[in-house]
């Protein structure tokens, strides 16, 4: 990799996520971290402000692009939205015990989710006979969210809509997500909780396989209706808890990735690209991974998981996707930032399938957060 000698960029960010996303060498590697809330902090709003409300939102989104300077994909999608999901969804507040900021919490505090791990779960062991009897539906409930959230939906959604057409017309950089489809087994392991459901895997997998079986198609037909509707081009399939932090290959082969296959292969004719957000440590279970669709997911990664080993294997099947640690952020400097950006570049830019990411705590130093945009343009230029 050498370093840029121009401010004139040969590629669009569209462009040069596309090449990426093609396995391609584009004019740069490109860099996109997941802001999550930080650009409530750069402006100066509250948690509650950046999240319900969305001309602040989009102000406070876009002064921060421009003040760390023009990242390659975006996260432009209102965040408060998904916690009014009627549809299932892991951060929907009709599903799970969600807190969230000026409603439950004070309007500065991060959104939290009583998962109740061991003691009253929200679905007990009972609960994949009723999933199978009379549907998922059986634990939507009014607890958190209500029906004037619901009324949200359309009014943010054509927000939404109007703001994608907007970036892409001003600055052509493509959104990381506009939807989401789910598998089984998150949304189980949530209901759960899971230690219980850790057991249940144990105590009654073929209750849980009978559960996921009935589940999957429903959870497809949602995310094609989702798409349909909502335009959705870049869509989200997240899973935490199939890492091997939790589970063993064989488990995650019986229990999850039949599943993940079933979900991303259903969508993947309907959609541009399909962020798989797995995170903690997924090293061991790498080579399943490349039964998922080829060249239309890109993989986003934490720092569980070796991004080295992760080029090794993928590297010609689907682009990467970060991985800096996100304490680094928090507490590290720029030189240090520059030297992990650096080190991503050297050991997987080659060939093309690298986007640098991070995940932007709440907490972060603009100019760690800053830094790793600075470095990924000055040394991630591809030799010509």
């Amino acid at each position: 990799m050498g370093k840029s000698t121009s401010t004139e960029e040969a590629m669009t960010p569209l462009e040069r996520i596309n090449a990426a996303m093609d396995l391609k060498e584009p004019d740069r590697v490109p860099v996109a971290p997941l802001l999550d809330t930080f650009p409530a902090r750069v402006a100066g709003i509250t948690l509650a402000e950046y999240l319900f409300d969305f001309e602040k939102f989009e102000k406070a989104y876009e002064e921060t692009y421009l003040k760390i300077g023009k990242v390659d994909m975006i996260d432009v999608a209102p965040m408060g939205l998904m916690y009014f999901d009627p549809f299932p969804g892991m951060f929907s507040t009709f599903y799970f015990e969600w807190y969230l900021p000026g409603r439950e919490l004070p309007p500065d505090r991060m959104a939290e989710i009583n998962e109740h791990s061991r003691e009253n779960p929200i679905m007990d062991e009972n609960g994949y006979d009723l999933i199978i009897n009379e549907g998922l539906y059986r634990f939507f409930n009014f607890k958190r969210g209500s029906l004037l959230d619901i009324a949200k939906i359309p009014e943010f959604g054509m927000k939404s809509v109007m703001l994608k057409a907007k970036w892409m017309e001003k600055y052509q950089a493509p959104p990381m997500l506009e939807g989401q489809v789910a598998a089984p087994y998150d949304l189980l392991n949530k209901l759960r909780g899971t230690t219980n459901f850790l057991l249940d895997l144990h105590r009654r997998p073929e209750k849980i396989i009978e559960a996921c079986d009935w589940m999957v198609d429903g959870l497809i037909a949602i995310a094609l209706y989702m798409i349909e509707m909502a335009g959705a081009e870049y869509i989200l399939c997240g899973s935490g808890g199939l890492s091997a932090d939790f589970v063993s290959p064989k488990t995650f082969e019986k229990f999850g990735l039949p599943y993940l296959k079933k979900v991303l292969h259903a969508v993947k004719d309907k959609v541009k690209r399909i962020q798989c957000h797995f995170d903690t440590n997924w090293t061991p279970l790498l080579e399943y991974l490349r039964e998922l669709p080829s060249k239309k997911c890109y993989l986003h990664l934490d720092e569980r998981t070796d991004i080295f080993k992760a080029k090794e294997i993928l590297g010609d099947h689907m682009c990467l996707f970060g991985n800096l640690k996100p304490s680094l952020l928090s507490f590290g400097t720029p030189k240090e930032v520059e030297k992990e950006v650096k080190k991503i570049i050297d050991g997987c830019a080659e060939g093309g399938g690298l986007i640098v990411s991070a995940e932007v705590p709440d907490d972060a130093k603009f100019e760690n957060v800053k830094a790793i945009v600075d470095t990924t343009k000055k040394y991630g230029v591809y030799r010509r």
